[in-house]
């Protein structure tokens, strides 16, 4: 009896939650909310949970927050990190030279079934954006969003073209993007309206680990059509609703603390030497364009980091020939967080930016602005000026991720994804086969794809899965899990590549089983007859951890 009372009374208390809209007061001034989309705690609870599921790409590899993490100031800290992984051809279509950008790896092309498909300029691995992710901290005052300001305030429902949010809904538009394209998180032929009917069949995170308290609470164990049902007061899941409930998250992610806000409030709070820098950076035009308390003026200014046809930016979308090359100018909060910086990634250290504005960039042209000269500036000035944009402009919220910028453990970046290890056997040309496995091992998933790769095109071969290694024997072995035949695409050495469905939903199949396989190919220049790849391992998964949903309630 007592029991069912509490229960009662948590979920009277989560629906006032989820009916109550309020407004925020922040040190930028009263964040702006759509009127037609208003923040309540169940619609920023359920746009946290979207944000940061990775089963809103078919894959289970990608979500919102794979690109916007806390402990890059809402950025990618990927692009710093990964590498050649991290890499876009630029518009040469040829890595390793001068155009190439830094960007965020997505997914790898695939159908809607699941099968990795081979792209021109990627193969079968990750394709990468070709710009830098922005920073979703404090993009909730931005009239505009992406470098080239396509998502713009004016919000339309994407099934009907019908008027929802006539402004302040950047935000909103800006979050459909990522969910269908093709290089972020969608599939071929994906459609907006087909993420309903997905999300509905799957349990909120999922595939993530170590969930806020608050958020595990406030999900309890509902699914996400009951999560809606609290958020908008029905259980449909819409484009629209999709939007708006990210977009709620979003704007909960103020960061507003950073030293020179205590120091503008009264509270001395800037070194000698990050007060020179202020002064600096007020003096050196750095103002005109890094101007308000988010250091931003909102526009698209073109500064010669590359040459402007390179990157049409907002000139992709308006004909002043003054916006060719133009990208919306970055707000500077937590930039010291946010490498590599401008719009490709070029420049791998705030140092190098420094240098870049000091020589008065590196490309000419008639729009360029001319604010961006040679300025001369000491070693003393230089380091002053990055004092400044460091330290004082960081709130120790946001890396430390404490509430609101608090999160779930991702999939993609825990010990769950798949090892590839060992040595193969060589077949034609001397190559030796590869395996690809990035996707969850969940226990029941009926479509968890391994690709083979750089094989004899046009081949036959085995995926064989078993309770141990199978290893290097010069004929197939059987494996104790499962036989998978696939043929090869592609002709030639080393050109032929398959993707191989397994259904980790076989009866026998274990929580915390570890599962090892290998792809043994036909190929009549290896030795037996047999080229083999590298062994892949996992160990399956639960999808309903009780650890992740300790305290649920219903």
């Amino acid at each position: 009896m007592l029991d069912r009372l509490l229960t009662g009374l948590m979920i009277a208390a989560a629906s006032l939650l989820a009916s109550t809209a309020w407004a925020q007061q922040t040190a930028f001034g009263e964040l702006p909310v759509p009127a037609g989309n208003p923040l309540t705690a169940a619609k920023i609870a359920l746009g946290k949970a979207l944000f940061w599921d990775e089963q809103l790409s078919l894959t289970g590899t990608v979500a919102c927050g794979t690109c916007h993490r806390p402990q890059a100031a809402g950025s990618d800290p990927r692009s710093a990190l990964a590498g050649d992984a991290a890499r876009h051809p630029g518009p040469d279509g040829v890595l390793g030279n001068a155009d190439d950008s830094i960007g965020s790896p997505g997914v790898p092309a695939h159908d809607a079934l699941g099968n990795y498909q081979v792209d021109p300029l990627f193969g079968l691995r990750p394709r990468v954006g070709r710009r830098k992710a922005g920073t979703v901290v404090n993009a909730a005052f931005a009239g505009s969003l992406f470098w080239d300001g396509r998502a713009d305030s004016y919000f339309r429902d994407p099934l009907t073209n019908q008027v929802l949010l006539p402004n302040y809904a950047a935000l909103e538009n800006q979050a459909l993007g990522p969910l269908v394209n093709t290089s972020e998180m969608g599939h071929s032929g994906v459609t907006l309206g087909s993420l309903g009917a997905r999300l509905a069949g799957v349990r909120p995170l999922a595939l993530a680990s170590d969930i806020p308290l608050a958020l595990r609470e406030q999900i309890g164990s509902r699914s996400y059509p009951e999560l809606f049902a609290l958020a908008f007061g029905s259980a449909e899941i819409t484009p629209a609703r999709l939007a708006m409930a990210i977009a709620s998250y979003e704007r909960s992610l103020i960061a507003d603390q950073a030293p020179l806000d205590a120091h503008l409030a009264g509270t001395p709070s800037l070194t000698a030497q990050e007060l020179q820098g202020q002064q600096l950076f007020q003096t050196n035009d750095c103002t005109f364009c890094h101007s308000g308390p988010l250091f931003t003026d909102g526009r698209f200014h073109y500064i010669g980091v590359r040459p402007p046809a390179e990157d049409p930016g907002r000139g992709a979308f308006d004909s002043d020939a003054a916006m060719l090359g133009a990208m919306l100018t970055p707000g500077l909060r937590g930039l010291g967080e946010r490498a590599p910086y401008m719009h490709n990634g070029r420049f791998a250290t705030l140092e190098d930016v420094v240098e870049f504005y000091n020589r008065g960039g590196d490309f000419s042209a008639p729009n360029k602005d001319p604010r961006v000269r040679p300025r001369n500036w000491t070693p003393a000035q230089k380091a002053a000026l990055l004092a400044f944009m460091r330290r004082p402009l960081t709130d120790p919220r946001v890396t430390a991720e404490l509430p609101p910028f608090d999160r779930p453990t991702l999939y993609s970046e825990s010990n769950r994804v798949p090892q590839i290890s060992g040595v193969g056997r060589p077949g034609s040309g001397g190559s030796v086969p590869q395996l690809t496995a990035l996707e969850p091992p969940l226990l029941g998933n009926v479509n968890f794809t391994v690709v083979v790769s750089q094989a004899l095109g046009g081949a036959q071969g085995v995926l064989v899965i078993a309770s141990e290694d199978p290893g290097l024997p010069l004929s197939t072995p059987n494996g104790d899990v499962a036989n998978v035949a696939f043929t090869l695409d592609g002709s030639g050495a080393a050109a032929g590549q398959a993707s191989v469905q397994l259904d980790l939903s076989a009866a026998g199949l274990t929580v915390g089983q570890t599962l090892w396989g290998r792809a043994y190919v036909s190929d009549p220049a290896a030795a037996g007859g047999t080229a083999v790849t590298p062994v892949v391992s996992f160990t399956l998964f639960d999808p309903l951890p009780d650890a992740i949903f300790a305290g649920d309630f219903e």
